[in-house]
């Protein structure tokens, strides 16, 4: 056995062919320049190495996702009520960004924080849908019985106007805020 040293020749970059280096990942082994190197707490590391791992929507157990929904639409119905009980005016606009706020919060505390694009829609499908359906409750408990719930929902949307309609998708917009990446 000899004890001589072994040297190191030094080598291209992976990614910048043009440049010679004698570093290597600490991890991969891939020949890095110093433009390249990321310091980690256990070393040297290539890009791909340093990287933090993607989280994948599949962290959200498949349940929680109509729960979520469902916990979301609720809120935004008893807005709906709120608001077909008390006459706002010029007011209304700011209820209905609390709404999207709101259902937005719900969503997000009922699966424990995740933050998923699933989790963005069912949020604004929520806060958009659910103060029509609260206001359509409402007038279905002043009618009288046989009315379709449906032709009530379509009477309340077609009601709202071009403004409530831009609120109800600002609405859903603020609520995604709460839960999307």
């Amino acid at each position: 056995m000899s004890s001589e040293p072994v040297a190191i020749a030094q080598v291209p970059c992976a990614r910048h062919r043009n440049v010679l280096t004698y570093l290597r990942c600490g991890r991969c082994d891939t020949p890095i320049c110093p433009k390249c190197l990321v310091h980690t707490p256990v070393g040297g590391r290539c890009p791909d190495c340093a990287r933090p791992p993607k989280l994948i929507g599949g962290l959200v157990k498949p349940w929680t996702y109509p729960l979520c929904f469902f916990a979301g639409l609720g809120v935004g119905m008893v807005s709906g009520v709120a608001l077909s009980l008390v006459q706002l005016g010029f007011l209304t606009w700011f209820a209905q960004v609390l709404t999207g706020f709101l259902v937005g919060e719900v969503v997000s505390a009922v699966s424990n924080r995740k933050r998923t694009s699933g989790l963005a829609v069912a949020a604004f499908v929520a806060a958009v849908l659910g103060p029509p359906l609260g206001i359509a409750l409402m007038v279905a408990l002043r009618l009288p019985a046989g009315v379709p719930p449906a032709l009530l929902v379509v009477g309340v949307f077609s009601s709202m106007g071009v403004m409530g309609l831009l609120l109800l998708v600002l609405s859903g917009v603020i609520a995604t805020t709460r839960v999307k990446n």
